[in-house]
């Protein structure tokens, strides 16, 4: 039977004119959550992370009892031409620089804009980042998000036809592969090695909702996961129409 960690992503605590990293550190751990992991505009925002003091955020998650650190969330590559997304690694590393810090075993990154062009430029970021963090002991965790150049199957494909890294695999995102229609169950099994995540999203459609309320087979992701030896971060991740009721959501999950 695997092992799971139940972890409070700050995208869960994203309420209007409130910082959501502040948040999860109030709400988190009142739901009863020992690990957590972060996002927000620090985070995600280019070349930001560099400035932001990660020795203070550590110490305020551990103050208030959260212990573990899931995942380190940030940006995507360009996606315009090859040697812009190249030039991007050199603030990837920045986050990798973050998730050590945080002692947290992922970055957790999705793909730009779907374009015609395809997913060319991103796979050759990547391939430059690994240039840089090859001797981390941190992986890269790619989600699939609705719209974006990592989607479907068929994208995952064509990154791991050119990088075999073991340090580059999956953040299955169940609320995004619902609203894409992706056949799930045949995404986890034709990578079982490479699932290093898991965001649990309930949907309506491609609508947010509280986890239990919607179309998703959360049992079915659980059972799955038990069967491949999964033993990752179950991260929460709740982008709700009514993000007032946010902290009950959080618990509720829990």
């Amino acid at each position: 039977m695997s092992r799971f960690l139940l972890s409070c992503t700050t995208c869960s605590t994203r309420i209007p004119y409130k910082d959501e990293i502040l948040e999860c550190f109030k709400h988190a751990p009142m739901g009863g959550y020992k690990a957590w992991g972060v996002a927000g505009p620090v985070f995600w925002t280019p070349g930001v992370a560099n400035w932001a003091d990660i020795d203070r955020i550590k110490a305020s998650a551990v103050g208030v009892g959260l212990k573990t650190c899931t995942e380190v969330y940030g940006p995507t590559f360009p996606t315009n031409s090859v040697s812009d997304a190249r030039s991007a690694a050199n603030y990837m590393v920045h986050l990798f620089d973050a998730a050590q810090k945080l002692n947290s075993p992922l970055v957790v990154i999705t793909g730009g804009r779907r374009t015609p062009e395809g997913i060319q430029a991103t796979i050759e970021g990547i391939k430059e980042l690994l240039l840089f963090i090859q001797s981390r002991p941190i992986r890269l965790a790619l989600e699939p998000h609705f719209g974006s150049q990592i989607m479907y199957t068929e994208d995952y494909d064509a990154i791991f036809a050119e990088i075999v890294s073991p340090q580059v695999g999956i953040t299955l995102d169940s609320g995004h592969l619902h609203s894409a229609s992706v056949d799930w169950l045949g995404l986890i099994r034709k990578y079982p090695e490479r699932i290093y995540n898991f965001h649990v999203k309930d949907h309506v459609g491609t609508q947010s909702v509280s986890l239990g309320t919607g179309e998703v087979d959360l049992r079915g992701y659980i059972r799955e996961l038990h069967a491949i030896d999964y033993e990752g971060a179950l991260a929460v991740e709740l982008e709700v129409k009514d993000p007032e009721n946010l902290p009950k959501y959080c618990a509720d999950a829990y």
